[in-house]
């Protein structure tokens, strides 16, 4: 056996044994270190306390959309937000520097518009800021980007070039918005050209069928026809008919002048009674059967004598453009979108799914004007 072998236990706990003196020094240093410790550790305790305090303190300020110095500053600092689509935040400070330049903008224009309501300032601010992350999270899925040199371009060929200086630019802004020029440009340039290029590759993507009008035009002309032939008006309109119409056999009722498009007006009011437009009219719409039921001349409140016409129609409508494919995209796009509010504030979309309608997104383009 080796010498570490043959060690008796009696020897082993000999040799783990402390002297009275090494016992007094261990107690001296933990007697020395413990006021340190205890000092340092009610210094974290109060520092996670106060942290605690201050967040919970800032979080009921956002909620109660306080717009403070102090509320302001510490909702920055501490990232809160007011609300989150798909989990990318829209922040607090953001959501109020919106509703601030927006608020700016009506205070200093003088070409009469209605003033929106807090209610309808908030909608729209946070609608547009929720659907910006929307498309920022779609641009990043489809590879699309927008640089700095695609913002300076802007600035200079569309922005400044309206103004006799890029001064002049700048001052008109921060006069109507309080905002730089700079600041601006990320607020509200950025987001719009992102949206632009992410509807560009959408459409490179998924191309519309271009020849399809012209099909739609030929069935139109041939229902025209059948019309024109003996079919009966009223059933051609239930059978063919696109619009909330077709059930009452394309009735429009009575309308005056201003009531309508003006291609489909026009050739309304030039028909007789009971005259079948010969051709199809062509609106923003699609192709329109036009037929004039009746014709009457009544009174306004003026007492001036205002031209009447009752009349139907079958509406043939174009198929989607790029544009419409696009905007339903991203209709369908913020409909599977998880939305949560966290403020006292409304969310602008909300009850727009409920009946499967089409949805009215506000797109960047639909900027504070």
């Amino acid at each position: 056996m080796s010498e570490e072998q043959n060690m008796s236990p009696k020897m082993e706990e000999k040799s783990t044994e402390m002297t009275p003196s090494q016992e007094e020094s261990n107690i001296s240093t933990i007697k020395k270190q413990s006021p340190l410790m205890m000092i340092l550790g009610g210094f974290v305790v109060a520092l996670i306390l106060g942290f605690g305090i201050f967040y919970g303190v800032t979080l009921s300020q956002v909620k109660n959309l306080s717009r403070s110095n102090f509320t302001l500053k510490s909702a920055a600092l501490l990232n809160l937000s007011i609300a989150s689509i798909n989990g990318k935040k829209v922040l607090y400070s953001e959501y109020v520097d919106n509703i601030q330049a927006m608020e700016k903008f009506y205070q200093t224009d003088d070409s009469g518009q209605q003033v929106p309501t807090d209610a309808e300032r908030s909608d729209f601010v946070l609608s547009r800021l929720l659907v910006n992350n929307l498309i920022a999270q779609v641009a990043k899925d489809m590879d699309v980007s927008v640089t700095k040199a695609d913002i300076d371009k802007i600035a200079e060929e569309q922005i400044v070039t309206g103004f006799p200086s890029r001064e002049d630019a700048e001052k008109e802004i921060m006069n109507r918005y309080g905002w730089t020029l700079e600041h601006f440009l990320q607020e509200i340039v950025y987001s719009t050209e992102l949206e632009k290029k992410v509807a560009a590759k959408y459409a490179e993507q998924h191309p519309v069928d271009t020849n399809a009008d012209a099909s739609v035009e030929a069935q139109a002309i041939e229902i025209l026809q059948q019309i024109k032939d003996g079919a009966d008006f009223a059933e051609m309109a239930t059978q063919f008919g696109s619009d909330g119409t077709k059930d009452q056999g394309g009735d429009l009722g009575w309308f005056s002048r201003g009531q309508m498009v003006a291609e489909f007006e026009d050739a309304a009011f030039s028909l007789n009674k009971g005259e079948l437009n010969p051709e199809l009219v062509k609106t923003q719409f699609g192709y329109h059967v036009l037929q004039v039921t009746d014709k009457r001349t009544t009174k306004d409140d003026a007492g001036n004598e205002v031209e009447e016409v009752q009349a139907r129609h079958i509406l043939f409508p174009f198929q989607e453009s790029n544009d419409d494919a696009f905007r339903l995209f991203m209709n369908e796009q913020l409909k599977n979108s998880k939305i949560d509010i966290i403020a006292n504030v409304h969310n602008p979309f909300e009850g727009l799914f409920d009946e499967e309608a089409e949805l009215p997104v506000t797109t960047t383009d639909e900027v504070v004007q």
